[in-house]
């Protein structure tokens, strides 16, 4: 029942799976929980899940990959390739859960991973839901201002990583990104936020500094 109601509340879509099969096994008799890449990187990231028959690649403007369902409770296994180098994949969500890998660069090349868990919470339908992601230790005391304006929208989340809240609708929002009590980079814009909607923003190392990206909440066919 609970995955009934956060799943109705996330736009489906067919991600970036390079064929409609499953990436990893779930059925009725258990609960799914969620699973997604972001590839902090702009070469290509290949993910292949043991014994799987398809695989999931992100490259070029493709950040974040869809959440794809994956067993709730039980580790999903698999190797993450980018550059000619592998890294196993390991990562056990609880049923209902979402999970965010990020694929960050590892010291000496490589590819290092980012774990963060975002507990299922019951999504208010006539509100838009936007969470903070921070993969960027490098920005200290990072705070996320509506643009033009000195108004952190996280500042009633609850702490932690993510930090989640519930927005009214609107048919447009740009954002700034804040670093040390100063802002990095120009303005975000991020579009609408509907109702009944998830949205995440990703607080990403580059080679250029911190930089945030924008990504609809949506569950792989």
């Amino acid at each position: 029942m609970r995955l009934a109601f956060i799943i109705a509340g996330l736009a489906l879509s067919t991600g970036a799976v390079s064929a409609e099969i499953p990436l990893y096994p779930t059925g009725p008799a258990q609960d799914s929980a969620y699973l997604r890449l972001v590839n902090v990187s702009a070469s290509p990231l290949l993910l292949t899940p043991d014994g799987a028959k398809a695989t999931l690649s992100l490259a070029g403007d493709k950040v974040a990959s869809d959440f794809i369902a994956v067993p709730g409770g039980k580790t999903a296994k698999g190797t993450l390739s980018r550059d000619g180098r592998q890294v196993p994949l390991a990562v056990t969500v609880a049923p209902g859960d979402f999970a965010t890998v990020f694929a960050l660069p590892a010291a000496g090349g490589g590819i290092e991973q980012q774990v963060v868990t975002e507990p299922f919470d019951l999504p208010n339908q006539l509100k838009a839901s936007l969470a903070f992601f921070n993969a960027d230790a490098q920005c200290s005391d990072a705070k996320v201002n509506v643009a033009g304006k000195d108004l952190d929208l996280f500042q009633k989340a609850p702490a932690g990583n993510p930090r989640r809240q519930e927005l009214n609708p609107r048919a447009q929002l740009a954002v700034q990104l804040v670093c040390a009590g100063a802002n990095v980079g120009a303005a975000l814009e991020i579009g609408p936020l509907q109702a009944n909607k998830r949205y995440s923003l990703l607080l990403l190392p580059s080679p250029g500094g911190p930089r945030l990206v924008a990504v609809t909440d949506s569950v792989a066919n």
